[in-house]
C-alpha cells in the first residue's frame, strides 16, 4: 500500500511538473476552409520520392487552367517557405480556356513564397464541397511551421512516457529488440517532420545504458493531413497517441497492478492473471470481442497481426484465463 500511495504521488508531481499546457487548446484542427492568410508552410526534403504536387501560376487569377503550369521540381523547392494566400475556385477548361479540360468545378489552394511567386495545389472539387469536408489538405506535402515552432518552445526539456514500445531506423542502437513503453524519455529537440507528420521530436530514454536516442515524426492537430482514419482511431504516429505527460505507472499501481505484471506490459507480455485493462495496456483494444459458452461463460478478444502474429484471448470475470497464437 505504502508503495502504490509513493508511485501515485510521484506520478501527480512529475505529471503537475511535465504537463504545463492544454495540448488540444495549443494545437487546434484548423480545416482547410478556416485557413487565415499567412500561415507559414515548408517544403520539406522530398529526397524519399513523395510527391508534391504544387503547380507555379502564371497569373494574378485564374482564367480556366491555362495560369498554371507544370509542377515545379519539388527537390528545388526543397527549404522553401510559403505563406498561404486564399482559396480560389474556377472551372476546368483546359489550356488556353478553350474547354479541352473536364470543365469541372475546382478548387485551389493557393500560396506565395518569400519572392511574392504564386503556387497551388488543386483541389478536384467545388467549394460548397470542400466546405463540407472538413479533412480536406491543403498541400499535403508541406509543413505546418507554426505546429514546429510551438512544439519546439512547449516541448525541449520536458520529460513525458512512451506509449508505444518501438525501436526505429533512427535509433542510435541496433542490438537491442525493443524498448519498454511507459517509461520516461526526455525531449530534447524538435524540428520538421514530413508532411501530414509535420513534427520531428528527438527524445532520449532516460536512465537507459547504453544510451539511447530516437527520433520520429508526429501527427499534431491533423491540420494539412488528418486527424484521424474515417471511423474515428488516431493515427499510429499521433502524438497524443505515442506520449503521455503523466507516469502511466502511477495509475497502475493505484488499481492494483503488481510490479511482475508492469515488467509484463512495460515489455509487451501476455500474464495470465491479467486484467482486461491491463491486456489493453499490452495489446491495445481487441479487434472485436464474444461471449463463449463452450465450457463456461468466458469473454473471448480476438486480436490481428499483434506482434505478426493472431491471438484469441480467454477472460473469466474480466480476468484472463489462457490466450492461443498462430503465425499468419
Amino acid at each position: 500500500m505504502r508503495t502504490q500511495l509513493l508511485f501515485a504521488l510521484l506520478g501527480t508531481a512529475l505529471s503537475a511538473q511535465a504537463q504545463t499546457f492544454d495540448f488540444k487548446k495549443e494545437f487546434p484542427y484548423k480545416p482547410l476552409t478556416a485557413w487565415t492568410p499567412g500561415m507559414r508552410f515548408l517544403m520539406p526534403d522530398l529526397s524519399t520520392g513523395f510527391d508534391c504536387p504544387l503547380m507555379v501560376l502564371k497569373g494574378p487569377t485564374f482564367v480556366g487552367t491555362d495560369l498554371y503550369g507544370t509542377s515545379p521540381d519539388d527537390k528545388a523547392l526543397k527549404g522553401t517557405t510559403f505563406t498561404f494566400a486564399r482559396l480560389d475556385g474556377f472551372r476546368d477548361r483546359g489550356y488556353n480556356n478553350k474547354d479541352t479540360g473536364s470543365n469541372t468545378d475546382q478548387v485551389a489552394v493557393v500560396f506565395k513564397n518569400p519572392a511574392g511567386k504564386q503556387y497551388a495545389h488543386i483541389i478536384r472539387a467545388t467549394m460548397p464541397e470542400l466546405k463540407g469536408d472538413p479533412n480536406r489538405a491543403g498541400g499535403p506535402c508541406l509543413i505546418n511551421l507554426e505546429e514546429v515552432e510551438k512544439a519546439r518552445r512547449l516541448l525541449v526539456g520536458q520529460t513525458l512516457y512512451v506509449l508505444q514500445a518501438y525501436i526505429s531506423s533512427s535509433s542510435t542502437r541496433d542490438n537491442v529488440e525493443y524498448l519498454p513503453k511507459y517509461v520516461p524519455v526526455k525531449i530534447t529537440k524538435v524540428g520538421p517532420g514530413e508532411g501530414p507528420a509535420p513534427v520531428r521530436l528527438t527524445f532520449e530514454y532516460v536512465g537507459q545504458q547504453p544510451r539511447q536516442v530516437q527520433e520520429q515524426n508526429y501527427v499534431f492537430s491533423g491540420t494539412n493531413g488528418y486527424r484521424a482514419s474515417p471511423d474515428g482511431e488516431l493515427p499510429a504516429n499521433a502524438f497524443l497517441k505515442s506520449f503521455s505527460f503523466s507516469d502511466p505507472r502511477s495509475t497502475a499501481a493505484a488499481t492494483g497492478t503488481s510490479a511482475t505484471k508492469w515488467k509484463a506490459i512495460q515489455q509487451g507480455n501476455l500474464v495470465k492473471g491479467m486484467s482486461m485493462k491491463e491486456v489493453e495496456q499490452v495489446m491495445g483494444k481487441p479487434k472485436r470481442q464474444a461471449e463463449s459458452m463452450e465450457e463456461e461463460r468466458m469473454t473471448v478478444w480476438y486480436y490481428s497481426r499483434f506482434q505478426g502474429k493472431e491471438w484469441t484471448l480467454l477472460f473469466k470475470n474480466g480476468i484472463l484465463e489462457r490466450y492461443t497464437t498462430y503465425q499468419e
